[in-house]
């Protein structure tokens, strides 16, 4: 239903001075730039009715492979404090506890000027009152939950094996209808906030959600605004990036290793199809697994057509990837560098989340990306009569 996304900037995001110093119309107050960086001691104090005495609490960044903590403290009735430093950075952090080897989410908090407070209830339920960046949080926060009460009905029923295909799918394409205007809001939202450290925050979470006609429109109030943020210049970088692999232009090459170990590139078989689909996907991504029959059915339909694939995974593991390619029965050929997301493929094509497909045509025009079941089968259909 959902693509893997990859969100470069999620969880362990910094945020530039420019950008918390120059917020002022939409925070609601104007910043105190300081002559010289001086890092202050704030505190987050919490109140857990969930917690029971004992309980440690971490504050710290979310990651990838775990969470980095920047203080801890034990609960003792019902409270805890926790310490951190700032300057003019804004980060986006939580309060956490420690369950075996994993944290478990106790509530979200900017990290800013200011001391917080967080106060969580007996269902887990937190509410953080801080300074303007966390109050701008909360205000997202409110928009989420309002789509989340509507959406988690549909997900719950599109994956319910119970329910008959024709519900399912009803319920799929109404959860995707909600989630789209959800994303239409959020990107209101991020540019009506700009330049905040939230609303940079939000577009490094839901950018890759975004089209570019909308991340346009947020890149030029963040020129305007606050033009050395990180978060603008990377997505200023991908934008560039995506428009040298954009539909029309001609394809870029990809070299990389089969499973076997040999060397193949794209452009072995682009002139031998009419046309070629550049698949990315990894054996630990459920929606490519999920969309799999789709590109093998479309694929057994047109190849003597002359339709051809080349996957080309972003995997780490090499026998997981061999057992996914053996076990989803897939036929066409498929490349990897074991690189995961710092594929060297995925990055000449920009990709950000997966499953992703780009179409090229026999004379090396990419014609169409991101098509998946029907889409792609009507496209195929269209192209291969």
């Amino acid at each position: 239903m959902k693509r893997i996304v990859l969100l470069f900037a999620a969880a362990a995001l910094v945020l530039s001075a420019g950008a918390q110093t120059a917020k002022k119309k939409a925070v609601g107050k104007k910043a105190v730039v300081a002559a010289a960086p001086v890092r202050v001691k704030y505190t987050v104090s919490g109140t857990a009715e969930s917690l029971a005495d004992g309980t440690k609490v971490y504050l710290g960044v979310p990651t990838r492979s775990g969470f980095d903590a920047i203080d801890s403290a034990t609960v003792k009735e019902g409270k805890y404090t926790l310490k951190f430093n700032a300057q003019k950075t804004v980060k986006d952090c939580s309060v956490a506890r420690k369950e075996g080897k994993k944290y478990r989410n106790v509530a979200d908090v900017i990290l800013e000027n200011t001391n917080i407070t967080v106060s969580s209830d007996k269902e887990g339920k937190s509410t953080v009152v801080g300074g303007p960046e966390n109050k701008l949080m909360q205000e997202y926060k409110a928009i989420g939950e309002q789509y989340n009460a509507k959406m988690m009905p549909l997900y719950q029923m599109a994956v319910d094996t119970t329910k008959t295909r024709e519900e399912r799918v009803k319920a799929r394409d109404d959860f995707e209808k909600l989630q789209n205007e959800q994303f239409g809001e959020v990107a209101k939202f991020v540019k009506a906030n700009v330049p905040s450290g939230v609303s940079s925050i939000l577009l490094g979470y839901y950018g890759s959600a975004f089209d570019g006609e909308t991340i346009d429109g947020i890149l030029a109030e963040m020129k305007a605004k606050c033009p050395t943020d990180p978060v603008y210049l990377q997505y200023k970088k991908q934008r560039e990036m995506d428009a040298k692999v954009a539909i029309g232009k001609h394809y870029v090459d990809i070299a990389l290793k089969t499973p076997e170990g040999k060397l193949i590139k794209v452009s072995d078989f682009v002139g031998k199809n009419k046309i070629t689909m550049i698949d990315f996907w990894a054996s630990w991504c459920g929606p490519c697994r999920g969309e799999m029959p789709n590109v093998i059915k479309a694929y057994n339909e047109y190849k003597d057509k002359g339709f051809g694939v080349v996957g080309v995974s972003l995997d780490n593991d090499a026998a997981a990837w061999k057992s996914a390619i053996k076990s989803l029965g897939i036929p066409w050929p498929q490349m990897s560098d074991l690189k995961g997301w710092q594929s060297a493929g995925a990055a000449l094509y920009n990709v950000r989340s997966i499953p992703a497909t780009v179409l090229i045509d026999q004379n090396g025009k990419i014609i169409a990306k991101d098509l998946r079941g029907d889409d792609l089968e009507a496209k195929l259909k269209e192209l291969l009569k």
